[in-house]
Formats: C-alpha cells, sequence, structure tokens
C-alpha cells in the first residue's frame, strides 16, 4: 500500500514546484516570452540529465527525498506546457496559473484518503474476482 501514497506525494511535489516556477518568476514582472519558456526547457533538460544524482539526495524529517527529487524535472516541464498554451500571459497571469497548479497539487494531496479507500476496494474485488 505504500507504492500508491509515493506517487501521489510524487505528483504533488510536483505540482507544487510547478507552482513555485510559475509564482516567482511573474512576481518579480516576467510574463510569458520566448527567452523564459527557452528557460524552462532548458531546466527541464538540466534536470533531467542529473535525475539520478537527484535520487541520492538525503532524508529530511522522515522525508527520503531521494524518491520525489528524479521527478522534479517534470516541473518546469509542466510550466512550459503552461507558457506554450498561454503564450500571451503576463506575469499576473503566470501567478495564476501557479496558483491553480499549487491548488492541483493541495487537491490531490487531500484526497489521498479516498485514493486508499479506492485501491483498497478494487484491490478486494480484484482478488474476489481473480480467485
Amino acid at each position: 500500500m505504500e507504492e500508491p501514497r509515493v506517487t501521489i506525494r510524487r505528483v504533488t511535489a510536483v505540482l507544487l514546484v510547478t507552482s513555485v516556477v510559475l509564482i516567482l518568476p511573474g512576481t518579480i514582472g516576467i510574463g510569458a516570452s520566448v527567452p523564459f519558456a527557452v528557460g524552462l526547457g532548458l531546466a527541464a533538460l538540466a534536470l533531467a540529465a542529473v535525475r539520478e544524482t537527484l535520487a541520492t539526495v538525503p532524508t529530511v524529517l522522515g522525508y527520503d527525498l531521494g524518491q520525489y527529487a528524479p521527478h522534479l524535472w517534470l516541473s518546469p516541464l509542466l510550466a512550459l506546457g503552461a507558457v506554450v498554451v498561454f503564450p500571451d500571459a503576463t506575469s499576473v497571469e503566470l501567478q495564476s496559473l501557479g496558483g491553480v497548479a499549487g491548488l492541483v497539487a493541495m487537491v490531490n494531496y487531500f484526497l489521498t484518503p479516498a485514493y486508499s479507500v479506492v485501491y483498497a476496494l478494487a484491490s478486494r474485488i480484484a482478488r474476489g474476482i481473480g480467485g
């Protein structure tokens, strides 16, 4: 039962970092632009290139960050997707998109118990059907 929770935490972490990646530039006045999109793409490539190294990040406050860090390259990639979909977004709109990403992350996090119930029910049904 631990693996689905780890996956949920990974999705939450990626979305929260995506939120930060969109909100911080918006806060300093950077809107959607080609240079910003290129920077996001380069950040995604750089993080993807060091995924294995990120897997060795230590445990902090009981959380094995090495389980989550290798997937953080997806955050600038998702932010890039937002910039591509909304190429004329102002800095305030980028902040709003980041807020939406953060909201989705927190909804995902708070629905973890519901996911666990659905997973447990599906497992029981599958065991009942299978044997």
